[in-house]
């Protein structure tokens, strides 16, 4: 039913803005990213690195809830092979977190962001690999390919990803 002079509209569903281009996965990833930033700034005195500390984990639950509801990113077995990559990494983080001592934590950070590096450049092989890196790929479809200057920044931002990552990773 379309709004006019005469009428309001009374059904919301398919002609809702909000359902049709998924304006809640935006809004979920600006809240997100607000609460990271919010965490770094909070991160930086003493008296404020809880709530920092709870601002990045909001925030890192919100992005992956937010990715893992929706069907565009994650479809098929994805979202099981995620909770299943995921699900390692936590254990391991978690039982490291907690068994560091307060003299440790300078080694334990670095031992994190050493990881972290490994992961992206794990990420930028993974995608050199892959044979559909050349198209955008949305719900297991793909829509088009790429033009060429899209394809030139995805592998200087490939090549920078494997280098800092190892980088990162060996020290």
């Amino acid at each position: 039913m379309k709004a006019n002079e005469n009428t309001v509209q009374t059904d919301y569903g398919a002609d809702d803005p909000i359902w049709v281009d998924e304006a809640w996965l935006d809004t979920v990833v600006v809240v997100g990213l607000t609460c990271f930033i919010l965490c770094l700034m909070n991160l930086a005195t003493v008296q404020t690195a809880k709530m920092g500390m709870l601002y990045g984990i909001s925030g890192m639950l919100l992005l992956i809830i937010g990715y893992w509801v929706d069907e565009t990113y994650t479809f098929g077995d994805g979202r099981w092979l995620i909770a299943t990559s995921m699900a390692p990494g936590i254990v391991i983080g978690l039982w490291s977190a907690m068994s560091v001592e307060i003299t440790g934590l300078p080694e334990l950070v670095g031992a994190y962001n050493g990881f972290g590096g490994l992961a992206a450049a794990l990420e930028g092989i993974g995608l050199y690999l892959d044979p559909n890196a050349k198209n955008f790929v949305r719900g297991g479809t793909i829509i088009t390919e790429q033009t060429g200057p899209m394809l030139w920044v995805q592998a200087i931002a490939l090549v920078l990803s494997i280098i800092i990552g190892m980088m990162t990773f060996t020290g």
